[in-house]
């Protein structure tokens, strides 16, 4: 179940039910995403509340209800309270979002989503076996279905060992599929044997580090690509974004 910032801000002010707290604490657990919300929602909204404390203008409110009759007071301050409440929530939620967009950025892929993306090369059938599963593989990897084209890049590796392309692409589709220590494993003999995607899979291989939020193997490896690569400029880009 996902949770609105309305919900967020019924659990912060204790105004759900047992079963909802208990659902929501249930799923707080295990959502990194909504802990960040609730701890954002807490922290405006203490410093929302420590600014209405510091208001003259209701300070000034407060005492001219005081001035009046017992029974209006007592009406008055309530709907005032009331009042006030709902303007905090609403000014709260506003300023959640706000920070939210600016910190988050849910519409902006990641570094590893923006830089991993890649299509593979196709390639002419000529009936061989091997081939034709190149070729339904560069079909099924540019759809971006990576089981697929790990599936058919395993067996061509299988067929031919010493096709560096097939190897390449299997690598990366493994790392898409969040096999990242098998992935380096093919990627590394790229690298280390003749190819001509030898610093394509170095940049790959940072790249399986950056998925694992290793920036220092991740810079160690973009540094092995070299001026005259074909992908040098974009490796140090990535280099000055980590």
């Amino acid at each position: 179940m996902s949770y609105s910032f309305e919900d967020i801000a019924r659990y912060a002010e204790n105004e759900m039910t047992a079963e909802e707290s208990r659902a929501f604490e249930t799923a707080l657990t295990a959502d990194e995403t909504l802990q960040q919300q609730l701890a954002l929602y807490n922290e405006v909204q203490v410093g929302l509340q420590q600014q209405f404390s510091r208001d003259k203008t209701k300070e000034a409110l407060v005492a001219t209800l005081e001035n009046q009759g017992k029974d209006h007071f007592r009406q008055k301050t309530k709907a005032k309270v009331i009042s006030l409440k709902n303007y905090i929530r609403s000014a709260v939620a506003v300023a959640v979002v706000v920070i939210a967009i600016f910190i988050w950025q849910p519409w902006q892929a990641s570094l590893f989503d923006e830089y991993a993306a890649t299509q593979m090369i196709s390639t002419t059938v000529r009936g061989e076996n091997a081939d034709t599963l190149l070729e339904k593989a560069a079909v099924a990897f540019n759809k971006k279905d990576f089981t697929a084209a790990a599936g058919l890049l395993q067996q061509v590796v299988q067929l031919q060992p010493g096709s560096s392309l097939a190897s390449y692409y299997y690598g990366i589709s493994l790392l898409q599929t969040d096999r990242s220590a098998a992935a380096r494993k093919i990627l590394l003999d790229v690298y280390n044997g003749p190819s001509v995607f030898k610093y394509d899979a170095a940049f790959y291989m940072a790249l399986s580090y950056l998925k694992e939020k290793n920036k220092a193997a991740c810079r160690e490896w973009l540094k092995k690509i070299p001026p005259d690569a074909n992908n040098y400029a974009r490796a140090n880009e990535l280099m000055r974004r980590l």
